[in-house]
């Protein structure tokens, strides 16, 4: 186990932020994700959202919610590298298609102009990468035959070691779910990490609200990498105060990405 996904760990640790996010716990508390994303609004320029939960309504700056995530805001937005300034909802198979030579890298050779870009098709560290992408910051259900022009966009990012906004990403793919009306594949993403937001930026809590959070024992299983490390089976959910909000140390960081990427491979291999 510690030699596996050693190659993985350069392609997630470059980018500030990233492994604290896909290694938080994946504990969440229904109601909360549900009023959210009832309530939301998004500034159209990214500079904060609004939302409402039992009643209440709370506004959150970007910089704020980057701080509470560990995240750090960059110059390249992807959403804007794919699709320009289209409006939600953005079509997963829409925006504009990365040129061959830009993704060579990630798929097997010979690769050119025509070549399939599925998920068989991509090299061996392009394909850990992606399924892990797929679990984390672009969850889908369906279509694992293929790959969208904007997973293509996040996979040559990662495989380029390209910084971009983690936060921007996650705001465009909020957009467009409730652009959506819920009717597209993403079904209300990014649950876990929506919950700590949550639990974070309101600074006056109920005792209702501390209690349904401590009373949470929900988890999305895709979701939870720290779960996916330490068993290949499912595990009974955890109560929240007794697991880590973010990985404790640079070494606990690194476990992270090893056993996230050999756990993929194991997965991989065995299909």
């Amino acid at each position: 186990m510690a030699a596996a996904g050693e190659h993985i760990r350069p392609y997630l640790s470059y980018l500030p932020g990233l492994t604290d996010l896909i290694g938080r716990t994946g504990v969440y508390v229904p109601s909360w994700v549900r009023q959210f994303y009832a309530s939301l609004y998004v500034d159209p320029h990214h500079n904060f959202i609004h939302f409402a939960l039992n009643g209440r309504d709370y506004r959150v700056m970007s910089q704020r919610a980057r701080e509470i995530l560990r995240l750090q805001e960059q110059p390249v937005r992807l959403h804007e590298v794919c699709y320009g300034q289209q409006e939600p909802p953005r079509r997963p198979h829409g925006g504009i298609v990365p040129p061959t030579d830009l993704v060579r890298h990630c798929f097997k050779e010979p690769f050119g102009e025509g070549s399939r870009r599925n998920p068989s098709d991509l090299t061996p560290t392009a394909r850990v990468l992606e399924a892990i992408i797929r679990r984390t910051l672009l969850p889908r259900l369906g279509y694992r035959e293929g790959l969208t022009r904007l997973q293509l966009w996040l996979l040559n990012a990662l495989m380029q070691q390209t910084v971009f906004d983690i936060w921007d990403l996650l705001l465009s793919e909020m957009e467009d779910t409730i652009a959506e009306g819920f009717k597209g594949r993403r079904q209300l993403p990014y649950a876990h990490w929506i919950t700590f937001l949550i639990l974070k930026s309101v600074q006056v809590r109920t005792p209702e609200m501390v209690a349904e959070y401590k009373g949470a024992t929900t988890e999305f299983p895709a979701y939870n990498m720290a779960q996916r490390i330490r068993h290949s089976t499912p595990q009974a959910p955890t109560w929240p105060s007794r697991r880590p909000d973010v990985p404790e140390s640079a070494a606990q960081q690194d476990e992270i990405i090893r056993g996230i990427a050999a756990t993929e491979e194991e997965q991989l291999e065995a299909q």
